[in-house]
């Protein structure tokens, strides 16, 4: 009987530990792994990004903030704004609340911040429900949130859901396709195969609930805490409203949201931009990667004149 136990205990011990290695082998949310190459699974890149800027912020003096649609931000997206060094820290699902301690992580550490340029999705509210579904993804590194360094990796490697979440996504066919690079940024290699994607239930506006309202409106204390720091530290500041495709973009006919907009250009320090939402770019089926994503030609047409017109106002 003991020696049976002995067995068991043991063969447990094989499982588990095997296991971990296959989970830190894989390391399908980068954790332990640079952020740099071909992706099919989407990373953590919140922890990925923060801990390369923990070694390499020297390299870099501005940052393109925000969510998935700034992700494919780089230099060449300001090629008029000379002398700047960006770097991309956007990452999902990211909001000004979240970027505030990333980016005060980034001052108390002496890290040289001349510009910031942010994306506002005014479409992009998740509730506290959604923050927990999607926890693996949207976790921020224990440098960061005090998290213990035990409790943080056994989340990733110990237990069995991000192996099972990657291995579920390469059962069916993956929803992004992406290649990282060493600033940051990302190319999407994924797109709409024809305009009939605008239709889908889910490429219309949406109808925010009361808590999304109330999402919405408490953003606007974060936004005026950026321009605080931004005159506190010296740097620019730009936010610029994320185009949204023109079956969208009906949700700035929200009181709410209309609102929103007009407080937040009301933020001294703040500049904000906002692209024409009459372009015929919004309705194009070739300019987007699927009908929230937007390829980097609609920035770079529609808001990026803007962005460098203010950038090289502030130099």
């Amino acid at each position: 009987m003991q020696r049976y136990c002995a067995v068991l205990l043991a063969t447990a011990a094989a499982i588990i530990l095997g296991s971990m290695l296959l989970s830190v082998y894989l390391d399908p949310y980068r954790i332990v792994h640079p952020l740099l190459g071909e992706f099919s699974f989407e990373p953590n890149s919140r922890v990925s990004k923060l801990e390369f800027l923990m070694r390499e912020c020297g390299r870099f003096d501005s940052y393109f903030f925000g969510d998935s649609r700034a992700v494919t931000l780089s230099d060449r997206d300001l090629p008029d704004v000379k002398g700047h060094r960006f770097y991309n820290f956007s990452t999902p699902a990211d909001n000004v609340r979240s970027i505030l301690p990333r980016l005060k992580f980034l001052l108390d550490s002496g890290c040289p911040v001349t510009a910031v340029v942010a994306d506002v999705s005014l479409d992009v509210l998740l509730d506290q429900d959604q923050i927990n579904r999607y926890s693996l993804l949207l976790t921020e590194s224990p440098k960061l949130s005090g998290e213990s360094r035990t409790s943080f990796y056994s989340r990733y490697f110990l237990s069995a859901q991000a192996l099972s979440g990657y291995f579920s996504a390469r059962l069916r066919a993956p929803s992004t396709h992406d290649i990282y690079f060493s600033d940051g940024h990302a190319e999407y290699l994924w797109a709409m195969p024809d305009g009939s994607s605008f239709a889908l239930p889910r490429c219309g506006a949406p109808s925010l609930t009361t808590v999304q309202r109330a999402l919405l409106a408490g953003m606007l204390p974060a936004y005026r805490e950026l321009a605080r720091l931004a005159q506190q530290h010296h740097f620019a500041a730009i936010v610029w409203i994320a185009p949204m495709n023109r079956s969208e973009n009906s949700l700035l006919r929200d009181p709410d949201v209309s609102a929103f907009v007009t407080q937040l250009r009301a933020i001294p320090e703040l500049r904000v931009v906002e692209p024409d939402w009459n372009s015929a770019l919004l309705a194009d089926y070739r300019e987007w990667h699927d009908c929230g994503h937007f390829r980097r030609s609609v920035f770079d047409r529609l808001i990026a004149p803007a962005v460098s017109q203010l950038m090289l106002k502030a130099d």
